[in-house]
């Protein structure tokens, strides 16, 4: 009788520790799921940077490009303008190009060379001379508005009113895909896929090269804009009027990171440094680059 009691106050006993155990372990597991991505704003500039539409990172020289629509975001007035700004969120040069750009909107860089979008044209401009070498127009107000590049080189570029990605090689720009369904805007280049975000539909999706079709990935991204990726594989997404995603890969589910429509912070082209983990985001209308730093 001792025996058997024995042995079955035992077995209660390491069935107790087993389930504390096991307890432990679903917490553990419990905080890693709930822990979410987050902002922590660093800095922002002074408000001299009039409707600044796109910022864009240079690793080799930790400068910041802008790309300034100065007022009106479709009016060739010539009157927009390129600065640069630092890491600390310092503007170095207000107007670093200015002349021959009318609403400059996105941007990208290859082999010396800034491009950006300026309405129909895609300007190339030498950068070590803060010169344009060319001007490659886009027939039919195509409205460009992001640009990103290849590894290789190629300049693939969002044309908004025309619903359609075009790109640059070999000194000449031909039609890639075009889309019915809406405004095109935002597009990134990350290991040979082609990622857009659609404005009017609020979509973020790939492009088919083979088809010449855009697959969806992921909605509900409000007039979406810019896009940029994590050195985790994510990505984050801005919605023009004002709201910053962060998108996870494993399932395209969305967290909401920032909601600033309310005090008419809008939030275009994003760009990211991923050696501080910086998201940088221009506020258009705000006239100011705000610099956050992500937590995931």
């Amino acid at each position: 009788m001792w025996c058997k009691l024995s042995v079955s106050l035992s077995f209660i006993f390491l069935l107790c520790v087993s389930c504390g155990k096991n307890k432990k372990q679903a917490n553990t597991e419990i905080v890693r799921e709930t822990k979410q991505p987050s902002l922590e704003l660093l800095w922002q500039t002074d408000s001299l940077l009039t409707t600044c539409e796109s910022v864009l990172y240079d690793k080799a020289s930790k400068t910041i490009y802008v790309s300034n629509i100065n007022v009106g975001p479709w009016d060739k007035d010539e009157n927009g303008f390129i600065s640069t700004i630092n890491t600390n969120g310092d503007i170095t040069e207000l107007k670093w190009l200015e002349g021959g750009l009318s609403a400059p909107k996105g941007m990208g860089m290859f082999n010396g060379k800034l491009y950006v979008n300026d309405i129909d044209d895609l300007v190339e401009i030498d950068i070590k001379k803060k010169q344009i070498l060319n001007k490659y127009t886009v027939a039919d107000n195509p409205q460009l508005n992001d640009i990103t590049v290849s590894s290789d080189g190629v300049v693939y570029t969002s044309g908004s009113n025309s619903n359609a990605v075009h790109k640059l090689e070999n000194d000449e720009v031909r039609l890639v895909a075009k889309d019915s369904l809406g405004r095109m805007n935002g597009l990134l280049w990350e290991n040979d896929i082609l990622y857009y975000l659609n404005f009017k539909t609020n979509v973020l999706g790939t492009l088919n090269f083979d088809t010449k079709t855009f697959n969806v990935l992921t909605e509900d991204i409000e007039q979406a804009d810019g896009l940029v990726r994590l050195e985790n594989g994510d990505f984050i997404a801005s919605g023009w009027s004002g709201q910053l995603f962060y998108i996870h890969a494993k399932d395209w589910t969305k967290t909401l990171l920032l909601d600033t429509r309310d005090e008419g912070v809008y939030a275009a082209d994003i760009d990211y440094i991923p050696e501080t983990q910086t998201l940088l985001v221009p506020t258009f209308f705000h006239n100011r680059v705000m610099a956050y730093k992500v937590n995931f």
